[in-house]
């Protein structure tokens, strides 16, 4: 069974802290200053909604998920990362 974390969440955070540190703290500090949890994993803007990476995991049997921007999102599917909305 694979798990799908949601974003910004302990568990999600221990397991992109293993994976990726550098990302794991930059996401911290963009929700620092931004002073709530629901902005860009990536940038810190707002709105920004739950994805998931189908076929990409960040540890075994763990899928990768961002809160992204519109922005974001884009440039990274141009990037050919082609995002998935979590449902619910």
């Amino acid at each position: 069974m694979v798990d799908v974390l949601k974003p910004h969440s302990q568990k999600w955070f221990d397991a992109l802290e293993v994976a990726n540190p550098a990302q794991a703290a930059q996401t911290k500090r963009l929700i620092s200053l931004a002073g709530k949890n629901d902005v860009c994993s990536v940038c810190g803007d707002e709105p920004a909604q739950d994805f998931y990476l189908p076929g990409r995991e960040i540890a075994p049997q763990i899928i990768a998920t961002l809160k992204l921007c519109d922005d974001c999102r884009s440039i990274r599917a141009n990037g050919g990362e082609n995002f998935v909305p979590i449902e619910g």
